[in-house]
């Protein structure tokens, strides 16, 4: 008998039937509990940053405060950013565990470990492969962009949940003419669109339409569109969309379909980003350590181009392709193609258990560059102690590489365990040093402390509002644009008051109370060439900027000082609240 064949019956034998009903859910229980400990762990170290995270966080704590959960706002202004979804999930786990940084992230913790379980149960249904099933959970869980985005308080780690039941139901539906599926796939699209937009349902259906096309099917593409799934679509989206406009009328349609999806789509927030490779460069770097894996599969498959492979190509480069022709380039707006992209690399795993070589290697190349990175933040952050992560690191040196053959069996396990370890160390050790730079948390009680009035200097951390309570006012320099050649309709995106430099000083001629103004570092240089820095004096150093006060006079207020001490106190307090209502 070939190799060939004595290895596709080793594979025959580990693809088993679908378990039955109870042992599937145990099954699915049990990753979900494991990938929610996993993201959970250490997460309450990590605080709420400016300036993406704050503007979620505080949006949600104003609803919760407000009682109004039915229309975002911001600043005490109704604000249309983003729909509504986000907004909910965060009330509600503010409403369960207060204004927390644990109480902010668990969303996206919740989002992730559905996400995992949800992508096993699917593999599970397509493939009947048990071993491909669990591992593309497991390696969904270990890839480094679905790791920071299941901590990160934005929208993504949300859509990623409602995304995997719209496309892979949709597949089923399709192929299986499973109507059921496909209104289930209509009715998660509807999430997605009040998780991120119009693109929740534009985007999929597009990718669905592509792949029946190139399955060259007019009768696959005409299931796409049965009237009860476009029923349930409209049946979850309308109560908020349709209530947001017969309460705001225009100016929700103008701000939120006009600014925050037009705009956005056709012209770039962000000029410097514009690049057509940007998402061919981001991709492999969010797949670490499974990138080469991933390719390698897709590679590998290309010859017999199956249904469930052409749909997982159209899925991934077709998202890339959709945002690489819209104007405005994030980081995370191509994180829904990491799903096709690990389950490519899934179908390696059976591979790499039965010893093979080649796909091993190429696993490991990938894994290498990512324990590469993480040595790289470990230098980057010296704050942190750093000798678990390097004990972690030798392991995996010793187990992969001096007791190569030994390990045959066993490679992908000590491959995921080590991936792990690595996420872990960057997590308690890491980002804990990192996050505050880009946070309020430490300058918030510091300026509120300051016994007068409060400004920012051209850029306003929404976080200061989040963690003190206080709204203050941002001065706006002549030069406060931020050096890119954008729409200067993208300015209608802030909503925090706001005033110009001119006019504040004409305010503070002759200041009765102490005027403190706070310039963050990334804005230092064009602080120092402002006409009216002379007129300023600095009274405290933080990590992530400085607090200046007002003064014709060369005498700090000496009541700043007992009054930040006491704010301290406060603050301090407050956190071991939180920290006993988390335990």
């Amino acid at each position: 008998m070939s190799t060939k064949r004595i290895k596709r019956k080793n594979r025959i034998h580990e693809e088993k039937p679908a378990e039955g009903g109870k042992e599937v859910w145990k099954t699915l229980l049990f990753f979900f509990l494991a990938a929610f400990l996993f993201l959970l762990w250490g997460s309450w170290l990590l605080p709420v940053t400016d300036p993406v995270e704050s503007n979620y966080a505080l949006t949600a704590k104003e609803m919760v405060l407000s009682g109004n959960w039915m229309s975002p706002q911001i600043y005490g202004t109704f604000w249309y950013d983003k729909p509504i979804m986000v907004y909910w999930l965060l009330s509600i786990s503010y409403s369960i565990l207060g204004f927390t940084s644990l109480a902010s992230r668990m969303p996206a913790i919740v989002s992730g470990a559905l996400s995992v379980a949800l992508l096993i149960w699917y593999i599970q249904r397509i493939l009947k492969d048990n071993v491909t099933a669990v591992w593309s959970g497991a390696m969904l869980a270990l890839s480094l962009e679905f790791w920071v985005i299941s901590h990160a308080i934005i929208t993504d780690s949300i859509l990623l949940l409602f995304t995997i039941p719209t496309m892979l139901s949709g597949y089923i539906g399709v192929m299986e003419e499973k109507r059921k599926h496909l209104v289930l796939a209509y009715a998660a699209a509807g999430l997605s669109c009040l998780t991120k937009g119009p693109v929740g349902l534009v985007l999929p259906g597009a990718l669905l339409l592509l792949w029946c096309l190139s399955m060259k099917s007019a009768k696959m593409a005409f299931r796409l569109f049965p009237w009860q799934g476009i029923l349930a679509f409209f049946a979850v989206t309308l109560p908020w969309y349709g209530g947001m406009y017969l309460i705001h009328g225009s100016d929700f349609i103008t701000q939120f379909l006009g600014l925050h999806n037009f705009v956005r789509a056709t012209s770039s927030e962000h000029p410097a980003d514009n690049h057509w490779y940007y998402y061919l460069v981001l991709l492999p770097a969010a797949l670490l350590p499974w990138t080469f894996t991933a390719f390698y599969e897709m590679v590998k498959g290309f010859k017999e181009k199956a249904s469930f492979y052409r749909f997982l190509m159209v899925w991934c480069w077709g998202t890339l392709l959709f945002y690489t022709l819209m104007a405005t380039k994030y980081v995370t707006y191509t994180y829904i193609a990491v799903v096709p992209a690990i389950i490519f690399s899934a179908m390696a795993a059976p591979a790499i258990r039965q010893g093979e070589t080649k796909p091993f290697l190429w696993t490991a190349l990938g894994f290498v560059l990512f324990l590469a990175a993480a040595l790289g933040g470990s230098f980057y952050i010296k704050e942190g102690s750093w000798w678990v992560l390097y004990v972690v690191i030798l392991y995996a040196i010793i187990s992969l590489g001096l007791r190569y053959k030994k390990s045959s069996g066993r490679r992908l396990t000590v491959i995921s365990a080590v991936t792990a370890s690595v996420f872990l160390c960057l997590l308690m050790e890491g980002l804990p040093h990192y996050l505050p730079r880009r946070s309020a948390i430490d300058m918030a009680p510091e300026m509120q402390a300051a016994p007068g009035e409060h400004y920012f200097f051209r850029s306003y951390p929404a976080g200061y509002t989040f963690y003190s309570g206080e709204t203050a006012t941002r001065v706006v320099p002549p030069d406060s644009g931020d050096g890119e050649d954008r729409n200067p309709l993208w300015n209608e995106k802030y909503v925090m008051p706001s005033i110009s430099d001119k006019d504040f000083m004409k305010e503070h001629r002759q200041p009765e109370k102490p005027v403190f103004l706070f310039v963050s570092r990334s804005d230092m240089k064009y602080f120092d060439q402002w006409f009216f820095k002379y007129r300023f004096k600095p009274v405290e150093p933080l990590l992530n900027g400085t607090i200046y006060v007002l003064t014709s006079e060369d005498n700090i207020p000496e009541s700043f000082k007992e009054a930040k001490e006491q704010m301290k106190e406060e603050m301090k307090e407050s956190r071991e609240r939180d920290k006993g209502a988390e335990s």
